[in-house]
């Protein structure tokens, strides 16, 4: 396979996949990664804890993991999500975590060619955020060739309203989400040259959903991923835009979901 840098839209597809699913499209199983196998693994995460009103008549979700494993001609995929039990919104999270990893397996394995090296994708899953309100993961994964100079990177996330069961989207974030993105664009560059990493490809930041699909909010405002190479340089990158700074955008219901209690 070829290690020169990958074209960008690769990286819009395997995001625009993400979205659909995030938007509501009925996602693949597991099972439905080509050769996947699905094994749990002895549970290593603790009970999450929960604070903020919603979580006052909801059980705290317990977490293990599950490994999402399989091979397919020279590729091999090795995922590691994080597994909820406890309420019903447990099954949606597991749904859509899962539908998450395998929406990279399957862009991964569409990619693998007969002759091709051998290839490993693996990848790790983090409860961000577990608080009654939402529910929140993000993948991250390394997709690595034998011969190749260096892995690619990638990422993608999950949020989920608890109380309504969905996903939350950019859309129910932001009023406004093209205008949000123009506004936050220099923000970001801002806290990258800040950071010693400045962003030599400001295309990476157009007001694009594909752009900005990879969220997780927290305490102290929202981190916002950004894929290999998209902003310029190898490597995935995420930068925290504070509260200060993003909170007016937000609309009134992802105050209520989001913003600190």
């Amino acid at each position: 396979m070829s290690t020169s840098r990958p074209a960008r839209w690769g990286a819009a597809v395997l995001l625009a996949g993400i979205a659909a699913s995030a938007c509501g499209a009925e996602p693949a199983s597991p099972a439905e990664a080509p050769g996947s196998t699905t094994s749990t693994a002895s549970p290593s995460a603790t009970s999450s804890t929960s604070s903020g009103e919603p979580s006052a008549t909801r059980e705290a979700l317990r977490w293990d993991e599950d490994h999402l494993t399989g091979s397919g001609g020279t590729f091999t995929w090795d995922v590691t999500v994080p597994r909820a039990a406890g309420p019903a919104v447990a099954g949606e999270v597991n749904r859509r975590v899962a539908a998450s990893a395998d929406h990279v397996v399957e862009a991964a394995a569409a990619t693998v060619r007969d002759g091709d090296p051998p290839r490993l994708l693996t990848g790790e899953g983090t409860v961000t955020t577990d608080d009654g309100r939402t529910v929140q993961v993000v993948l991250e994964f390394v997709d690595s060739t034998e011969g190749a100079a260096h892995p690619t990177t990638s990422v993608t996330t999950v949020v989920l309203d608890v109380g309504r069961e969905r996903p939350v989207v950019l859309g129910d974030v932001f009023d406004d989400p093209r205008a949000a993105f123009e506004e936050l664009a220099p923000v970001v560059e801002e806290i990258a040259d800040a950071s010693g990493e400045p962003v030599t490809d400001p295309e990476g930041l157009a007001p694009e959903e594909v752009n900005w699909a990879a969220w997780q909010s927290g305490e102290d405002g929202i981190t916002f991923w950004f894929q290999d190479y998209q902003l310029g340089g190898h490597g995935t990158r995420q930068y925290l835009v504070p509260w200060d700074r993003a909170g007016h955008l937000l609309t009134p219901g992802a105050r209520v979901l989001l913003a600190p209690v």
